[in-house]
C-alpha cells in the first residue's frame, strides 16, 4: 500500500484528468451490455448482421485506424519530416478507396456467404486448410495487438506521470485488455462498430481542436521556419554522403 500511494503520488494528472481517462474506455463496456439485447445469432454476432452501412463502414474503418499509436507516431513523423508524413496515409486511403469501390477480393467473398476468412479457406479447400489459417491469423493477430497494448500502456504510463518500471504499465495493460474483452464478448462486432464510431467522432474533433490551438498558439509562421529548416535539413542529410563519395575518390 505505501508503495502504491508513492506511485499515484507521482502522477501529473489532476482528478478531472483521472475521471476523463477512466470514463471513456467505460463507455465502450456499457455500450457492449447495451447491445448484448440485440444479438440473436452468429451473424450478428461476428458480421453484425451485414447490416453495415457506407457510412458507418467509413467511420469504424477510420476509428480502428486512428487509434493512439497511429495520432503519435503521425505527430513525431510530421514533427521530423513535415507534410512528407502524409504520404503514409494517402497511399493506405488510395488502396482502401480502391478496394471499397472495385469491390476487390471483396466482393467474391460476400457472394459466398462467409463470416470469416478461415470459413473460406474450408470451402476453398478443405477443413484441415481452416484450421491452420485460423491457428495462423490468431497468433498474428495476438502478437500484433500485443505490441499495440504494449506501446498504448506505454503511452498512458508516461502521459501520466506514473513509473514504467512501478506496478502502473501491467495495471493499465490488464485494464485495457480486459476491457476490450469484456465489451466485443458481450457485444460482437455491433459493440465494436458502435465504440469505433464514438472513437472516430471524439477523436476526429479532439484533433481538430487540437490543431486549431496549437496553430493559434504558435502561429502559421512558426510551422513554416520549422517546415523550411525540415526540408533543408533532409536535403543536406541526403546530399551529403555524395559529396563525401565524390571526394574520396
Amino acid at each position: 500500500m505505501p508503495e502504491s500511494a508513492a506511485v499515484l503520488r507521482e502522477t501529473n494528472f489532476s482528478l478531472i484528468d483521472w475521471v476523463i481517462v477512466i470514463l471513456y474506455p467505460l463507455l465502450s463496456l456499457v455500450i457492449g451490455l447495451y447491445v448484448a439485447r440485440f444479438i440473436r445469432n452468429m451473424s450478428d454476432f461476428v458480421v453484425a448482421g451485414h447490416g453495415l452501412g457506407v457510412c458507418l463502414g467509413i467511420a469504424t474503418m477510420t476509428g480502428t485506424e486512428l487509434g493512439l499509436i497511429t495520432v503519435m507516431y503521425s505527430a513525431q513523423k510530421g514533427f521530423n519530416g513535415g507534410f512528407a508524413a502524409f504520404h503514409i496515409a494517402l497511399a493506405a486511403g488510395l488502396v482502401t478507396f480502391l478496394v471499397g469501390v472495385t469491390g476487390f477480393l471483396v466482393y467474391r467473398l460476400r457472394a459466398m456467404e462467409v463470416l470469416t476468412i478461415p470459413e473460406f479457406y474450408e470451402k476453398r479447400f478443405d477443413r484441415k486448410t481452416r484450421i491452420l489459417g485460423g491457428i495462423m491469423m490468431a497468433l498474428g493477430g495476438i502478437l500484433n495487438m500485443g505490441l499495440f497494448l504494449k506501446v498504448g500502456s506505454m503511452f498512458i504510463v508516461g502521459i501520466t506521470g506514473l513509473s514504467s518500471e512501478s506496478w502502473a504499465l501491467p495495471a493499465v495493460m490488464v485494464f485495457l485488455i480486459s476491457l476490450v474483452l469484456a465489451y466485443t464478448c458481450l457485444g460482437g462486432m455491433v459493440s465494436v462498430v458502435i465504440a469505433d464510431y464514438v472513437q472516430f467522432v471524439v477523436l476526429s474533433l479532439g484533433l481538430l481542436v487540437t490543431c486549431f490551438l496549437a496553430v493559434n498558439k504558435l502561429g502559421w509562421l512558426m510551422f513554416s521556419r520549422r517546415l523550411r529548416r525540415t526540408w533543408v535539413a533532409v536535403v543536406s542529410t541526403r546530399r551529403s554522403p555524395r559529396v563525401v563519395s565524390a571526394g574520396s575518390t
